[in-house]
């Protein structure tokens, strides 16, 4: 065995009461002696029996110099400990490292129960209220949108209900266009001549109303209930293809109907004429684009 000397070395850290070693706080053996040369430093531990390893346990080795380890060590027991003559070994060699004492103040309030041991069965790890706030948010989140699938599915489901209820035996597009013949022949606006601002509404709200009834009927959204946002996610998400090429045009009809019920602008003879040739288009657009994709995948699936 080779004999070193060991000094204890509390170092200063902001918050803490300088040089009073409190139960879990870091401190330092400062051990200066012949210490062999192939000490397995990686491998190096206090021999210890009981609850003396509670009383000094080893965090880290460090050599300072051919003659001067550092031992970072700390205390999870309160009280004076004393070492008549500490032993450090590396599972081969035992090094003397003399006597070492020291004195650990308890960070408990007196009458608190101490437990040597530690606690058995898992730790109870307060958790921030910063935390609870993200989880509530969170939870509150995925409820929303849990509702809102709920709520666009009940919403689906009733209108197909309403569509089985009013079924027609034409096409959604051949009854778009006899809506159509139907408003030119008796709507004013589109004789050429002057017509009253009356005439101009009811254009334009029919023109809204064969519009949504060829969603509903041929893209099975329920145009009528739901806002422009949900119709094109709908569209989105069940005809990619048709998102893609009629995205902004579907977004500029929404627009211009919503336009349409604003009594604050006045609006024209052909404001309404050049709405239903934008509107024929769109409809007859979608319809094509439908037609190719329902037969791709007929074909597909031959």
């Amino acid at each position: 065995m080779t004999s070193i000397q060991c000094k204890v070395d509390i170092p200063k850290v902001q918050g803490l009461e300088e040089g009073l070693l409190t139960v879990g706080r870091e401190f330092f053996l400062i051990c200066d002696g012949e210490w062999p040369k192939d000490l397995v430093q990686d491998k190096v531990f206090l021999e210890s029996e009981g609850a003396q390893k509670y009383q000094l346990t080893l965090l880290g080795f460090e050599f300072r110099s051919l003659t001067e380890a550092d031992l970072k060590v700390t205390s999870y027991l309160p009280g004076r400990h004393k070492f008549p003559n500490l032993i450090l070994s590396d599972g081969v060699k035992k090094i003397e490292l003399g006597p070492v004492e020291f004195q650990v103040q308890s960070v408990l309030t007196p009458g608190e129960k101490v437990e040597p041991y530690g606690p058995f069965g898992p730790a109870l790890i307060p958790i921030p209220f910063f935390y609870w706030i993200v989880l509530v948010f969170i939870f509150g989140l995925m409820s929303l949108v849990i509702g809102l699938r709920i709520w666009r599915h009940n919403q689906r489901k009733a209108m197909l209900e309403k569509l089985k209820q009013h079924e027609s035996s034409m096409t959604p597009l051949q009854e778009f266009h006899q809506s159509m013949r139907k408003l030119q022949r008796g709507n004013k606006v589109f004789y050429g001549g002057s017509s009253t601002a009356e005439e101009i509404h009811l254009g334009m709200t029919e023109l809204a109303r064969m519009f949504k009834v060829y969603v509903c009927r041929r893209l099975r959204v329920p145009a009528f209930d739901w806002s422009e946002s949900l119709i094109l996610a709908d569209i989105r998400r069940f005809h990619p293809d048709l998102f893609k090429d009629y995205s902004r045009k579907l977004h500029d009809l929404f627009s211009e109907f919503k336009k349409a019920e604003s009594t604050s602008i006045k609006l024209h003879e052909k404001d309404v004429t050049q709405l239903a040739e934008s509107v024929r288009k769109v409809v007859e657009g979608i319809e094509n684009s439908m037609v190719q994709t329902e037969a791709a995948k007929r074909g597909g699936r031959r």
